[in-house]
């Protein structure tokens, strides 16, 4: 694979490129991964890292992988054509904006496309003792589509997860997933850093309860497992990740904030083995089903035999795989928090049920509409988001009744040998 490539060009240079192209254009994309064909999102990664009390550098990735890359018909060269605009909001949807700008981003490729990361980065003035909430515009003027994305910005103390910069090879992480035995150096800008305090914790969490379950949610206690210090000397730091759990570093051990770190799989946000795969399958099968296939001698066989089973087919069996696993990866790459996504509310209803229709967003939580919304049968699902220590994507659903039927509608679906698809898009 190419190494990450970015250009960053005046505007000048992008009005002599649009004056070189006619009318007639080439189109050229990436060559798109099968795994899941529902998705023509395009994946947009922020990170936020605080420089001192006043500015704010935000990190930029977005994959190549749904990008459309064009050539006038007198080049050999495709481009791919993207304008960033952000804005820094006291709160989101809020009319009031402390800061803003724009620039564009152009990416130059041969006919064949390779998949790769687009990196830039800009400053925002933010000052301490306060939380904000940056939206992010992601147009790609050759597909005429403008993507959003979404980050709060939390400056209220010196010890928030955006005090840390993680590095993994020398270079920027967009992710805080890593293989066990991975090294990473995280840096900081707050001088009042001299020591950190590593919790480490090993607990494996199981999936989501079905939306309407009157079980009470297991509360998570913050016990660690083990705990040591690190003094610094230096303004940055490295950690080996463990073999599996994670680690949460706080700089102030009279609160509980700070960064933490997740071991995973290396297939992670994908399912890595056939063990994984009936673990993730929970939610559409019975207890019967589950336990077969879990103490089952060869587990390859036996989830392959339950797809088989259900879609009445091999091939049809393989198309159901895709797609089924393909919304298991969407939501660990979403909706993932101090556990795999998957797990999660807002990733059980994303799997089962598939994108929702419209989805609106407060700094309360989330509300997810699936059907007409003036229709009363239309389902809505609401989470509430959650003070976690780990993570600013915990959130949990309002579970009812009422979600029996279109719950146990959609399972039956999937059992039937079909993708349920409830937007109808």
């Amino acid at each position: 694979m190419k190494k990450l490539i970015l250009k960053i060009v005046p505007l000048f240079f992008i009005f002599l490129i649009a004056g070189c192209i006619t009318k007639r254009q080439f189109v050229s994309k990436p060559t798109k991964s099968v795994v899941n064909p529902d998705s023509e999102l395009l994946e947009v990664n922020a990170v936020a890292y605080h420089l001192n009390d006043s500015v704010t550098t935000t990190y930029l990735e977005i994959k190549n992988e749904n990008l459309i890359y064009k050539r006038p018909d007198t080049s050999f060269a495709f481009y791919a054509d993207l304008r960033i605009s952000y804005k820094l909001l006291t709160e989101p949807n809020s009319r009031k904006i402390l800061d803003s700008s724009s620039y564009h981003v152009i990416d130059r490729a041969s006919e064949q496309v390779e998949l790769k990361s687009l990196v830039s980065r800009f400053n925002l003035s933010a000052k301490n003792n306060a939380n904000y909430y940056l939206e992010i515009q992601v147009f790609d003027l050759n597909k005429k589509i403008k993507y959003t994305k979404g980050l709060n910005i939390y400056k209220k103390n010196g010890f928030t997860e955006q005090n840390f910069l993680v590095t993994y090879n020398d270079a920027i992480s967009f992710k805080t997933h890593f293989l066990k035995n991975e090294t990473v150096v995280v840096r900081f800008s707050n001088p009042a850093i001299t020591q950190i305090t590593v919790n480490c914790f090993f607990k494996e969490f199981g999936p989501a309860l079905p939306p309407f379950s009157t079980k009470a949610i297991d509360e998570f206690k913050y016990k660690p497992d083990s705990i040591f210090k690190i003094d610094l000397s230096t303004n940055q730091f490295q950690l080996t990740m463990p073999n599996y759990g994670f680690l949460h570093i706080t700089p102030n051990t009279t609160v509980n904030d700070g960064l933490t770190l997740y071991t995973y799989d290396k297939t992670f946000p994908g399912v890595s083995n056939s063990d994984e795969m009936i673990s993730c399958t929970r939610y559409l099968m019975v207890k019967a089903e589950f336990d077969s296939c879990k103490n089952a001698i060869d587990k390859k066989v036996a989830i392959d035999n339950f797809w088989i089973g259900i879609a009445g087919s091999k091939e049809r069996a393989k198309e159901l795989l895709k797609r089924y696993y393909g919304r298991v990866k969407e939501a660990n790459k979403y909706y993932t928090s101090y556990t795999q996504g998957w797990k999660t509310d807002r990733g059980m209803i994303f799997i089962v049920f598939g994108s929702p229709t419209n989805i609106y967003k407060s700094t309360k939580g989330e509300t997810w509409i699936y059907g007409i919304e003036t229709n009363p049968n239309a389902t809505r699902f609401v989470f509430n988001k959650t003070q976690n220590p780990f993570t600013d994507n915990d959130f949990i659903l309002e579970r009812s009744q009422f979600f029996r039927e279109p719950y146990y509608t959609a399972v039956d679906f999937w059992r039937q040998g079909h993708v349920f698809i409830s937007n109808g898009r």
